[in-house]
């Protein structure tokens, strides 16, 4: 009889995990094509005005050459979801890989001298979309990559390491852009940086080829790597039943759709009141280092503590705080010591995207974490379009008198008179406006105040949500400890059987 149910119990499967070292080159790749894709995203933004005079068109459609990376995040948001729940990472990364490279690529002739300006801008803006259809196959990656590569108690900082890449993109795009630009000369050097954006492009797509040969290990890391998701239409179903997965859709994606915001109009809201590009490419660098710095170290607290919602709650409120403060600020040039507001309100900012993705993984296992995590930076996405086109609607024209109370930054030395690969700018652009008017066709500088303090408003007002209402339940964790104490129990019982 004892030797019966030895081999009935034989022929049961026991969990068996493994993690391998290949993992984090894995997600390596991840993070340089997210990277790579933030920098293509934002490289205009830090020299907006710049941009203007060289493509001879006006603020908006530069605008729209960062929300058009929302808009194809939504489009083909959904079919990056679908992707990678149905075939997994490694179709989905070396669909991202190619069109980033390609469109980068593609962008580079957006200078050549034989285009008039609207060719020029149809060019660029055909590259721009190219990446920018590739980046939700990276994009919604970083959740799918922790949870089939890694084990339990490293997915919410590697989810975190893929996450915040593309906002070190950004950074570094803002960091870079300015010293394209020589302000003693007024020159552009349109070509230099867009070949210099598209470098990390290339290194990416040759990660991929190299290092991205299957999608998944053998041999899963944990039970939760291993659980097969549900079909795709039954997950999505589930999910707008689910109110906890509501809330995280509502708020997480509200705080993506604020940073990306603040990434599109950050030097348009600093310029007005006498800070330059290159002082805006440092608070936005400022505002992505401290950021990383804190989401890793939120990451790393919730590996080990498993407090995700107590955490995600203490990041929104410092979040709110900072932006509160920063609001009542900005428009007073207080030099250097903007990089502290702006550093204490980035601190725990990038935090909250990582850890609400995996708060909705656990929240809404099993259902495949490339829809949960993926409807959310949708969510984000659609949210970061309504608000920067209604914040750039409400701004405000400032006056002539304004622009030299404020000792305006935005058209410094600006001519868009130059048709080669640089734009030559000169001093005549306060003139022009002193001439015209801020309603007379020269060069109009807006305030943004009013858009900052809605902006806090809706921060809060998130917070406030969260906090009241966000009461989740660890079914992944619930489901793993569950597998672990059955797959103990059936050894335990295999070896008092065999004694």
């Amino acid at each position: 009889m004892n030797n019966e149910k030895c081999s009935s119990l034989d022929k049961e499967p026991i969990a068996s995990y493994r993690t391998y070292k290949k993992r984090w080159l894995v997600l390596c790749v991840v993070a340089v094509l997210n990277l790579s894709g933030g920098m293509v995203w934002i490289t205009f933004t830090p020299v907006a005005y710049k941009a203007v005079a060289f493509y001879e068109t006006d603020l908006g459609t530069i605008n729209w050459l960062a929300l058009l990376f929302n808009v194809c995040g939504i489009v083909f948001g959904v079919v990056a979801t679908y992707e990678l729940e149905r075939f997994g990472l490694r179709p989905a990364l070396y669909l991202s890989a190619g069109l980033t490279f390609v469109g980068a690529a593609l962008r580079i002739a957006s200078v050549a001298e034989d285009l008039n300006s609207t060719e020029k801008l149809v060019v660029l803006f055909a590259g721009q979309a190219l990446v920018a259809v590739g980046q939700p196959f990276s994009m919604y990656a970083p959740a799918k990559t922790a949870a089939v590569w890694f084990p339990e108690d490293e997915r919410a900082i590697a989810n975190t390491i893929g996450a915040v890449a593309n906002p070190i993109g950004v950074v570094l795009a803002g960091l870079i852009s300015p010293l394209f630009v020589d302000y003693n000369s007024g020159d552009f050097y349109v070509l230099n940086l867009l070949i210099t954006m598209a470098c990390p492009a290339a290194l990416g797509a040759l990660m991929t080829l190299l290092i991205v040969t299957s999608g998944e290990p053998s041999i899963p890391p944990s039970a939760g790597g291993k659980k097969t998701p549900e079909y795709f239409g039954h997950g999505l179903k589930k999910l707008f039943k689910n109110k906890n997965y509501i809330i995280l859709l509502l708020t997480v994606g509200a705080g993506i759709g604020l940073y990306g915001t603040f990434a599109t109009l950050l030097e348009q809201l600093l310029c007005p009141f006498g800070y330059t590009d290159t002082m805006a490419g440092i608070c936005s660098a400022v505002l992505t280092g401290f950021g990383v710095v804190g989401a890793a170290i939120v990451g790393v607290y919730c590996d080990r503590t498993k407090q995700f919602s107590s955490s995600i709650k203490f990041c929104y409120i410092a979040v709110t705080i900072g932006t509160i403060v920063f609001s009542c600020v900005f428009h007073i040039n207080i030099g250097y010591l903007i990089l502290i507001v702006v550093g204490g309100c980035g601190l725990f900012s990038f935090g909250i995207y990582p850890i609400g993705v995996e708060l909705a993984v656990e929240c809404t296992y099993p259902v495949g974490v490339a829809t949960s995590s993926g409807l959310i930076m949708i969510s984000g996405q659609l949210q970061s379009i309504i608000l920067v086109l209604v914040l750039q609607l409400i701004g405000r024209p400032m006056s002539a008198e304004e622009v030299i109370k404020y000792d305006s930054q935005c058209h410094q030395s600006q001519n868009a008179e130059s048709a080669t690969t640089t734009a030559e700018y000169s001093t005549s652009s306060v003139a022009n406006l002193l001439t015209t008017g801020a309603d007379g066709g020269g060069d109009v500088t807006y305030d943004l105040s009013l858009s900052i303090y809605v902006c806090t408003a809706y921060m809060g007002l998130m917070a406030l949500t969260l906090l009241l209402f966000f009461r989740p339940k660890y079914l992944r964790m619930e489901a793993e400890r569950s597998n672990d104490l059955n797959s103990d129990s059936s050894e335990s019982m295999k070896n008092f059987l065999a004694t």
